[in-house]
């Protein structure tokens, strides 16, 4: 069950929506809602007294910085307030990717948005998605720029491969998995998994599921297209309102980058992502 479900509150135009799909994703789960707005300087920098910028000016920083917080939680509170679900507000004094991970320990799940190009500054090597996901110790839903209705649809695609991560996000999205009404189980054939392999997993996988409530159907396809995009394509197909997938770290800086199947639905998709690494 989703006990305890972490929001991230900013200044975004895609915060309120994403407040509201938590919320309503909290209402349906009896889940505790956590809504935290950070300051955006790491708590350690804050506690310095040798900066640049005399100590006036960082105080007016800071406390327009702290106003501007408030101010959407205050917003928050009314999102929670009106769904009917137990809520906290809470203002973190750290960035947003340390600080969404560091709280992540003490829930069952994230809410944050989709990169929106027009508000993510270019010089950024990392996005909070990518760096929430990579390095938070639970599963993480990414809500869309689009900002859908929570009610779009209760089908969900959970995407398969055998791996451990692919395991961990069908464990993680249990609690969803179990109210959904469709559950599909796609296999993209390739180096990963072919079909043979896949249909010797194929028992235990169906009766995992069974056990937990979830009845799924399963499909097997030959992509037609790099992975990422296929899924999305599945996805608009089947009419589902989520994708379920691991997330793959790669290379050296793996807390930093991630692999193309992962990034691709990362960037382009517009329906709810739930991705565990």
């Amino acid at each position: 069950m989703f006990k305890t479900i972490l929001v991230h509150v900013d200044r975004s135009s895609h915060a309120g929506g994403r407040m509201r799909y938590a919320a309503a994703l909290a209402h349906a789960h009896g889940s505790h809602l956590i809504g935290a707005a950070m300051l955006g300087v790491a708590r350690d920098i804050l506690a310095l007294d040798d900066l640049a910028a005399p100590r006036a000016e960082r105080a007016a920083w800071l406390a327009q910085r702290t106003d501007d917080a408030r101010l959407e939680l205050s917003r928050f509170n009314e999102i929670a307030a009106k769904n009917h679900v137990s809520h906290e507000a809470r203002l973190v004094h750290d960035r947003a990717d340390n600080g969404l991970a560091l709280l992540a320990r003490f829930a069952d799940l994230v809410v944050i948005s989709q990169d929106d190009p027009t508000e993510s500054p270019e010089y950024m090597a990392t996005h909070l998605p990518e760096y929430v996901v990579l390095n938070c110790a639970r599963p993480v839903l990414v809500v869309p720029r689009t900002n859908p209705s929570p009610a779009r649809s209760d089908k969900v695609l959970l995407a398969w491969d055998g791996s451990k991560e692919a395991s961990c996000a069908m464990s993680a999205a249990l609690p969803m998995l179990s109210r959904a009404g469709a559950v599909t189980v796609v296999v993209l054939t390739g180096a990963q998994l072919d079909a043979a392999g896949f249909q010797a997993q194929q028992p235990e996988l169906l009766g995992f599921l069974s056990r937990h409530g979830v009845g799924a159907s399963v499909l097997v396809r030959d992509p037609k297209q790099d992975s990422g995009h296929e899924l999305l394509a599945l996805a608009d197909e089947l009419d589902c309102g989520v994708l379920v997938m691991g997330c793959y770290g790669h290379g050296r800086f793996q807390e930093l980058c991630l692999g193309g199947a992962s990034r691709t639905v990362l960037a382009d998709a517009h329906i709810p992502l739930l991705l565990a690494h």
